[in-house]
């Protein structure tokens, strides 16, 4: 049984893991940045702006830079992109991520974040 000062850290960890982070931060990613690079560099830089990789979005979709959605944590937090990831988006067609990738690809956006 837990006092009420343990329910209540239950309460904020449980928060933070189903809103994505506690008073405005975001919760740390569980991934490797380092894994998702070979997806991000074949399939992400086809429409997004990346860090390293490409400097320009595809003019013909309106996808938001990789920097934006890392410095944008309160706009793109980490349900919402768990949410999008988990479904395929044009143009990208049949390719799924897996949940290892959703968690590596919210990691490598969160090393993106200039601080």
């Amino acid at each position: 049984m837990l006092h009420r000062g343990g329910l209540y850290a239950a309460s904020l960890a449980i928060a933070a893991v189903i809103g994505g982070g506690g008073a405005g931060a975001p919760a740390q990613a569980a991934g490797d940045a380092n894994e998702i690079k070979g997806v991000v560099a074949e399939h992400c830089v086809k429409c997004h702006a990346v860090p390293g990789y490409s400097t320009q979005s595809l003019p013909s979709v309106e996808a938001p830079s990789f920097q934006e959605i890392a410095d944008n944590p309160k706009i793109y937090t980490q349900a919402r992109l768990r949410a999008f990831l988990r479904r395929p988006h044009w143009p990208m067609g049949q390719f799924r991520f897996s949940p290892r990738d959703i968690d590596n690809t919210i990691a490598f956006l969160e090393a993106l974040r200039t601080r």
